[in-house]
């Protein structure tokens, strides 16, 4: 080869690492010498009927012609896609075509499939686009385009229809070129997060593995309408080249996104850059300290002191395991409805920052409900290098006139520290991504800021933990595609049984509150709503913490959990409901029973006149069942005003904790002391037909414990049929 070409090469190479786009620029200089003439054995003779065959395996229909050593497509839409037997993957190949006006064709290599999500497992592979374009296009469809992703220059020869070109490929590792004419004019590298980026933003979305060599890949000639006439071919194999390890900067996506309070036609989305692709598994233990230290130092607010306590000698919170440190970065998401990647929207451009955790947030709007979304997180280093490339997604709810079938879980109580599927996370996200919820709940304590290693009696400890926890491979999944509502309640605001105006080590209740409500989760003011999910379910989501008075003061009229906007709003909304079914998500129990001596919930008696005003009134109204969190058993119960309330138990088997197994209350219809989750499952009303809502808890690997069928057979509250279980 000669060595302006190989120049070039290295230029490219070069270029396509550090450009923020795939929109490449390359400079003249490769003259029609540098084509080589590439002999091919006799064996592979590519004009052969024989070389070739249909997708499905079949011999080539005589819509293809094989005469006078070319290759011709006749009749459109009759010979089909046609594939090679498998070929090395590392390749120079070069042929001449020629093309009749209005054709659209190309030839595509490192063809494979890439299953049934992927245009239903069809053969893709990389595209040198054939097409009647004009010779100044330089879109991604036009002819030399490596198609979809990478454009040609605009100085490219290209004789017209009925004249023949020469093309060429060199594809070589992780380095591919396109030459038209003996001129390179599109190259790319098929590795890093330039690639990745492209591909996540094209209709390549979501294949694995895109472009880059597998043994047993082929090369296609496509139908895609007109003739056009395929010779000259001449391949040659490359072996393997040695694999270039590159040096990624980052900033990354360690934590990927959460959706919140996602409506028929708005959601918002959040992400954090981060410093590493994925949390430190090999750090360094904190300093244990025992609990009734920890209490101490919850008394103290010397911030340095509190953390610099919990750390060995010589480190940072970076070398601790566990770590996932943020680095400030450029994010942008873009999003469109799953199968119509025609529609993307691009959301602004957001610097990341020390000042809250390197996180960004979108408020998205003008959403088509009951709509599957595909997302996608660009990341960027601050002078806009790409440096990372997330793919997620989320449904918006179906609109109060669609009856829709749809499928909830709910789940509380998660930590680090008790998590019970190792460095992967939680077991429950296992059976969580069978079921595929349309939307899940998760009702609090979803980290525990006063439990040890580390204490997060500092806000920096605080974040490390939300880092944390959200970087177990299994968690960050899960929350990165399903349609998300994140409740908080004591444990990740500040403490155990927490109101405002308290403090725990160097943070106050309302930096805690801040912390969740503004840059650990999607954020909305105020943190209540009520949201329609299709014509027979509303969901109400509760805030606990926010508003309540201290557990400490005097029971009575004036003392509350909600506060008077949030119990107004409640009462109003729930009234004016038309759903069959009213769902209250609510962080702590209003009907329970709970233990003895608690003073922090509607079902304990420091709150008794508050619980007793919401049982009275919800019970009031058709279709109300509450849904809570916060404690560490699975139960049903009814209250003696007939109201139904189901505790999901918490999401880990490590996590059972509070409640004397077989100690069943005359409230409880259900009573497990284990780990596990609670799923809804609705059949929406058709015809005459009412809709039913079946309630079930399931162990953390998705077994069924209990089942509940809505509306009750009477009005007699029954129990069971696993009533009591351990």
């Amino acid at each position: 080869m000669h060595g302006n070409t190989a120049s070039l090469r290295t230029l490219l190479s070069l270029m396509i690492f550090c450009s923020p786009v795939l929109l490449l620029y390359v400079a003249a200089g490769a003259e029609s010498g540098d084509t080589v003439s590439l002999p091919i054995s006799g064996d592979d003779d590519w004009s052969h009927h024989d070389f070739w065959q249909t997708t499905n395996g079949k011999p080539v229909s005589d819509g293809w012609r094989f005469a006078d050593g070319a290759v011709s497509l006749v009749t459109p839409g009759k010979g089909g896609s046609i594939v090679s037997r498998p070929l090395p993957p590392h390749f120079e190949l070069s042929w001449t075509w020629r093309i009749e006006k209005g054709v659209n064709s190309g030839l595509k290599y490192r063809v494979r499939r890439f299953g049934n999500s992927l245009f239903g497992n069809h053969y893709l592979g990389l595209e040198y686009q054939i097409i009647d374009s004009r010779p100044e296009d330089t879109s991604v469809g036009s002819t030399a385009a490596i198609y979809g992703l990478v454009a040609p220059i605009a100085e490219k020869t290209l004789h017209p229809p009925g004249e023949w070109n020469t093309a060429r490929i060199v594809a070589i590792g992780d380095h591919v070129e396109h030459f038209l004419n003996g001129k390179l004019v599109a190259a790319a590298n098929t590795t890093g997060p330039a690639w990745e980026t492209a591909i996540a933003l094209s209709k390549f979305s979501g294949s694995t593995g895109f472009g880059q060599p597998r043994e047993g890949d082929r090369i296609m000639l496509t139908d895609h309408g007109g003739r056009v006439t395929y010779k000259d071919f001449h391949f040659v194999p490359h072996p393997s080249p040695s694999p270039e390890v590159a040096h990624l900067p980052g900033p990354f996506l360690a934590n990927a996104t959460r959706n919140g309070w996602a409506t028929s036609d708005s959601v918002v989305i959040w992400t954090r850059t981060t410093k590493h692709r994925e949390m430190l598994v090999d750090g360094l233990p904190f300093v244990s300290v025992p609990p009734t230290e920890a209490a101490r130092l919850a008394k103290l607010d010397d911030a340095p002191r509190l953390l610099a306590l919990q750390l060995p000698p010589g480190a940072t919170l970076e070398d601790m395991f566990g770590a996932c440190p943020g680095a400030s970065g450029r994010v942008r998401l873009s999003y469109y409805p799953d199968q119509q990647r025609h529609k993307i929207r691009h959301a602004p451009w957001k610097l990341t920052s020390g000042e809250n955790d390197f996180t960004a947030q979108w408020h998205l709007e003008g959403l088509t409900p009951n709509t599957r979304y595909v997302t996608v997180i660009e990341a960027q280093t601050a002078d806009g290098k790409p440096s990372s490339v997330l793919l997620g997604g989320f449904r918006t709810p179906p609109n109060s006139h669609q009856a829709e079938p749809l499928r909830f879980c709910m789940t509380t109580c998660h930590d680090f520290l008790r998590r019970d599927d190792g460095l992967n996370g939680h077991t429950i996200y296992g059976a969580l991504e069978k079921l595929a919820p349309d939307f899940i709940v998760h009702a609090g304590d979803i980290e525990y800021y006063d439990q040890p290693d580390p204490w997060a009696l500092t806000t920096q400890l605080m974040r490390f933990k939300w880092a944390r926890l959200f970087a177990l491979p299994a968690n960050r999944h899960f929350y990165n595609h399903t349609t998300s509502y994140f409740i908080k309640d004591d444990h990740d605001t500040l403490a155990d049984d927490c109101w405002p105006g308290q403090t725990y080590g160097a943070v106050s209740f309302e930096e805690g509150a801040k912390l969740f409500n503004e840059e650990q989760f999607p954020s909305r003011h105020p943190r209540y709503a009520n949201i329609r999910w299709g014509r027979d379910i509303e969901i109400w989501l509760l805030e606990g913490r926010d508003h309540r008075s201290p557990n400490t003061a005097l029971d009575g009229p004036e003392k509350s959990i909600l506060g008077i906007p949030q119990r107004t709003w409640l009462f109003e909304t729930l009234a004016a409901s038309k759903a069959d079914f009213k769902l209250v998500f609510s962080p702590t129990p209003i009907v329970g029973p709970d233990r003895s001596g608690k003073r922090d919930n509607h079902a304990n008696t420091a709150f008794s006149w508050e619980g007793e005003e919401l049982r009275e009134r919800l019970s009031q109204i058709p279709g109300v069942i509450v849904f809570c969190g916060d404690r560490h058993w699975q139960y049903a119960s009814v209250d003696e005003t007939g109201l139904w309330e189901f505790g999901c138990g918490p999401g880990s088997e490590k996590h059972q904790l509070g409640w004397k197994a077989g100690d069943a209350r005359p409230k409880h219809r259900f009573l497990r002391v284990a780990g596990g989750f609670l799923s809804g499952e609705l059949v929406p009303s058709i015809g005459k037909n009412k809709p039913s809502l079946t309630i079930r808890h399931l162990s953390v690997t998705g077994e069924e414990a209990s089942r509940f069928v809505f509306p009750q057979p009477s009005s007699k509250a029954k129990r069971s049929r696993s009533q009591a279980a351990d």
